[in-house]
């Protein structure tokens, strides 16, 4: 008889843990997108470019590009997408840095400041968004200054593509 009871007070205990683990309310998410999937194409055109940096455009548009692609949450620029964003490129500041010993500069700092903007299909505003980040860049060898202002660029165009990425995830 105990033997019975024993094999009953296991199942019923079996029972009970199952039961709390289904009630746990986690369920696999299946949606892509944001607002419960409601926008999960979003369309993407040049960032507006509003300084005197002539390629910052393009440095920043291929970075957040890119990571929309990657975040696996929209697709890009397929047509009769869900909304828009409009990127401008606000600011860009390249400031010395460093100096050697003789009052050379040796390395500046170039800082971008980008306003973003989200935007249902039919224009109604949803979401806005700024963000800005600064790199550091070696100038000592003349030959490399813009080639390395250039990947300065990139790195920051990179990160703020990051943060923007996970900003969204985070509020939707």
């Amino acid at each position: 008889m105990a033997k019975k009871n024993g094999w009953i007070v296991h199942l019923m205990a079996a029972m009970v843990v199952a039961a709390i683990t289904a009630s746990c309310g986690y369920q696999l998410v299946t949606e892509k997108g944001i607002f419960g999937g409601d926008i999960s194409s979003v369309s993407l055109g040049a960032f507006k470019n509003v300084t005197y940096e002539p390629h910052a455009s393009l440095y920043v548009t291929n970075a957040f590009s890119q990571e929309l692609i990657s975040t696996g949450l929209f697709q890009l620029n397929k047509p009769g997408a869900d909304a828009y964003l409009e990127g401008t490129i606000q600011r860009i500041l390249v400031v010395p840095s460093s100096m050697n010993a003789q009052g050379v500069v040796i390395e500046k700092q170039a800082t971008i400041n980008v306003d973003i903007t989200l935007y249902k299909k039919n224009g109604e505003f949803i979401r806005r968004w700024m963000f800005t980040d600064t790199e550091p860049y070696r100038v000592d060898d003349v030959q490399a200054e813009d080639y390395n202002k250039r990947i300065a660029f990139q790195t920051i165009s990179g990160r703020m593509a990051r943060k923007f990425a996970a900003v969204v995830l985070i509020d939707y």
